[in-house]
């Protein structure tokens, strides 16, 4: 496969997210348009290019650009065409001035040839063009039945071997060019244009000279090839195989080629390269998961549980004892539908993008919960007779002592052990006696996720910049605050694979560890052996390393060790459960640490939570009124329209009107006058204020500072974050 242009792809891989973002901006006008006008003067190596676009009564010239072949032989050009530039743009012509006009209110295109019939009008363009004009085409920008703008191009390239003159295929490519273009500008400019999946997936392919597959018939699909990978690797990556191309490359569809990430995570998964793309709309790829697969893999609700627990009614009698029946059956992997229903409800939650799997034991029945984008959803209601069962399978799956119900305890699944589908999992699991009977829940930590990229995760462009320049500190201490399940772990993953190159060492000390990356030194604790942080600790500053990762600093002596090791010229990366930036270093203190070797070891606190993305295919825009817009104005200076989530959703949100999840981050970052408050143990709300005052954004700020984006809703920041009482 020939490795694609740098610049093209950056090019095309920025149409792609401005095209998924739910309310594009002022500034992806301009990038859209850049974007066009580098396809049009690549695609037919023309001298120079013009973009209009028609603003209320006026028309605007939005992108100029003059190749440098025009003064080759001229170099005092050069300089009268850059004053050209920033003369035309400033101009605003009345609708109908000139070709341009003339193009817009006819919605017809002009092609003017050097010929002596338009020799005149040739002529009378070089004097205002400053150069030989030979050939000129001028189309319309037509979305919609409405004309919104215009393309004009003058002259071809010698190198073309045309004499400088466009032909009537040079016509038709840029009319094709304009009509794939008008659509996404006209949504950059109408919030209330709507862009179909058809129409996305038209643009994608045009700008990724991909073939486009409209219809189901059009392709080809390998059936067994679809079994060996399985729906639920095609539906984590969006990725849907159809044919073989050779016994180790496969033929693929995708809505995004330019998702690498995923791509690279097929191919590590299935061992198959991918060696052809299509594309499809997100419409089709649906059609063509529910056509090859039956609707109960492909929904959501995937457990057929009516005949499942038919049989498990038949087969286990509610006066007989469970576990003896267990002990004897739950370890032959087909012999018990009850596996069967385990290994389907792990599946099912793996496929719905769920982070933990709640096995419930109520007064009636056994309910199953799912958590996912942070909130907690029943999936499954079962007789109370399959609790023992079920959760005497998952104790033989993870080597726990099936015998002790009284007691909590805490193992791991590796699923791939128990399924012979292409899921490549671990499950965390913990059980604990509830007064119906054993709990479990499952953590699931998945494999074959990559982590993302620090820009992916949700930081302000402030925040970044500041965080980016703390991870690169040679020694020092940075500490991620926040409950169970905000992203800390994400995020000093994203953080590592920055900064993991050759030359530096990195170790880290995890209970699990969640990803596997490559060129960092992983160790994996267990209490079981007396494998804790605080002798990994130990073990690793007898290793030479450079940074060292630390899953949760949670007693003294890590504490303490950490603190060294910040100190002797390491760079220590860990995590604390705490509200608030601030309120980590009276934490820190509260385990036994001096606070001068606080303030001398800290380099930035970075407390987080992840919030509920309002759905971008439903979210209703308003205007805030009364409290909500206080508090906008209190947080940002600033009120305006802003998103709140529909009340019924969509099908692409579940009915929910909230799809995945946006990180916020309150960054605190060490400086002399917190040095010296830390020093004098000075309050938390003393130390907040110090903070704010250099620089620092607040939770609720920073939440709200997403509200403003469209990222979230109001709702969803204040039922995470509180109003801050505090101001600088």
């Amino acid at each position: 496969m020939a490795t694609p242009n740098i610049a093209g792809t950056l090019r095309r891989s920025l149409l792609i997210k401005i095209i998924s973002k739910a309310a594009p901006s002022r500034e992806d006008l301009d990038s859209v348009v850049e974007l066009t006008a580098s396809k049009v003067v690549e695609a037919l190596q023309s001298q120079s290019m013009t973009f209009y676009i028609v603003e209320g009564n006026e028309i605007t010239f939005r992108h100029i650009y003059y190749s440098p072949t025009l003064w080759a032989k001229d170099p005092e050009l050069e300089l009268k065409l850059k004053e050209t530039t920033t003369k035309l743009l400033a101009l605003r012509l009345p609708l109908g001035t000139g070709v341009v006009g003339k193009v817009i209110s006819t919605s017809e295109p002009v092609f003017y040839r050097n010929s002596d019939s338009q020799a005149p009008f040739m002529s009378s363009m070089a004097k205002s063009t400053g150069f030989e004009v030979r050939s000129m085409l001028t189309v319309p920008l037509k979305s919609n039945g409405k004309v919104i703008g215009a393309i004009q191009v003058l002259n071809k390239e010698h190198t073309a071997g045309t004499d400088g003159e466009f032909t009537d295929k040079d016509l038709l490519l840029l009319k094709e060019v304009a009509e794939y273009s008008a659509a996404l500008l006209q949504r950059m400019l109408d919030p209330k244009f709507e862009l179909s999946a058809d129409d996305t997936a038209k643009f994608v392919a045009k700008l990724t000279d991909l073939p486009l597959v409209t219809k189901i018939e059009e392709v080809e699909v390998d059936d067994k090839l679809l079994e060996v990978i399985g729906y639920a690797l095609i539906r984590r990556e969006g990725i849907f195989p159809h044919k073989r191309c050779s016994p180790n490359s496969v033929a693929v569809l995708m809505s995004n080629p330019l998702d690498y990430a995923k791509r690279e995570s097929f191919t590590q998964a299935t061992e198959m390269s991918i060696e052809e793309v299509r594309v499809v709309s997100a419409t089709l790829f649906e059609a063509l998961l529910k056509k090859y697969f039956n609707t109960k893999a492909a929904s959501p609700d995937a457990v057929d549980v009516g005949s499942v627990v038919e049989v498990i009614s038949s087969t286990y009698n509610t006066d007989t004892a469970t576990s003896d029946i267990a002990a004897a059956d739950l370890e032959k992997e087909d012999s018990a539908p009850i596996i069967q229903l385990t290994n389907r409800i792990i599946e099912d939650a793996y496929v719905s993008g769920a982070s933990d799997i709640h096995i419930e034991p109520m007064e009636k029945d056994l309910l199953i919960r799912y958590r996912i984008d942070g909130l907690c959803q029943e999936k499954l209601r079962l007789p109370k007779l399959a609790a023992n069962s079920m959760v005497t399978r998952i104790k033989i799956m993870c080597n726990l002592d099936i015998s002790e119900r009284r007691l909590p305890q805490d193992g791991r699944i590796v699923f791939k052990k128990y399924t012979k589908k292409n899921i490549d999992i671990d499950l965390r699991v913990a059980t604990g006696p509830m007064n119906y009977g054993e709990k479990v829940v499952m953590r699931i930590l998945d494999k074959q996720k990559s982590t993302l990229p620090l820009p992916a995760l949700g930081f302000s462009d402030e925040n970044l910049a500041r965080y980016r320049e703390c991870i690169r500190q040679p020694y020092g201490m940075i500490l991620h605050c926040g409950p169970t399940g905000s992203g800390k772990s994400m995020t000093l993953y994203s953080a590592l694979g920055e900064v993991n190159t050759p030359d530096v060492n990195i170790q880290t000390a995890e209970d699990p560890i969640e990803y596997t990356l490559p060129g960092i030194n992983q160790m994996q604790m267990s209490r079981a052996i007396g494998l804790t942080f605080a002798r990994a600790l130990r073990c690793y500053l007898r290793m030479d390393p450079d940074i060292i990762l630390v899953g949760e600093i949670r007693d003294e002596e890590t504490a303490g060790i950490a603190v060294e090791a910040a100190l002797t010229g390491h760079l220590l990366v860990s995590t604390l459960h705490t509200n608030d930036a601030p309120s980590t270093i009276a934490r820190i203190g509260e385990m036994g640490v001096e606070p001068f070797n606080i303030s001398a070891s800290l380099v930035c606190v970075c407390a987080q939570r992840l919030l509920r993305r309002v759905c971008k295919s439903c979210k209703v825009a308003y205007e805030p009124e009364g409290r909500e817009k206080e508090l906008m104005e209190k947080a940002l200076g600033w009120s305006g329209q802003v998103f709140k989530a529909k009340p019924d959703g969509c099908p692409a949100c579940g009915g929910l009107g909230y799809k995945g999840r946006v990180g916020i981050h309150e960054l605190m970052i060490n400086s002399e006058e917190l040095t010296e408050a830390i020093n004098k143990e000075v309050e938390v709300a003393g130390l907040k204020r110090i903070a704010m005052k250099n620089g620092m954004k607040t939770l609720h700020q920073d939440s709200f500072l997403k509200v403003k984006m469209g990222l979230t809703t109001i709702e969803e920041a204040l039922s995470n974050v509180p109003p801050d009482l505090i101001s600088a």
